[in-house]
């Protein structure tokens, strides 16, 4: 008889242990399976924030080169000013065309088109 007890014993205990493996296995299989819910979870959460993101980036890319691009036209157009207020003939040539000034002594001849 206390062979069969031992047996029975052995039997039993390799069952309650075959029954905490399981259990086991199932909160492993649980745990992983919550680690893939709540990461697909943030992922749908801030994903379209990431594209949006990503476009706000780009948009300011956009932005900053339109904006070099105006530094130099302002830059050119502020030399060109430079240039012509200083420009005697320059300044001669809008003198006589929009002002209607001449130099002593001269004609000047308009011609209507």
């Amino acid at each position: 008889m206390g062979t069969v007890s031992k047996k029975r014993k052995n039997q039993k205990l390799r069952g309650d242990e075959l029954v905490l493996n399981i259990w086991q296995r199932l909160t492993r299989i649980l745990v992983f399976l919550s680690i893939i819910g709540i990461s697909i979870l943030v992922f749908s959460l801030f994903g379209p924030e990431w594209d949006k993101l990503q476009a706000m980036d780009e948009e300011n890319a956009n932005l900053q080169k339109r904006l070099d691009e105006l530094k130099l036209v302002r830059v050119e157009r502020l030399q060109d000013e430079l240039h012509t207020s200083n420009d005697m003939e320059y300044l001669e040539i809008v003198a006589r065309d929009k002002l209607n000034m001449k130099m002593p002594g001269e004609v000047i001849f308009r011609i209507q088109r």
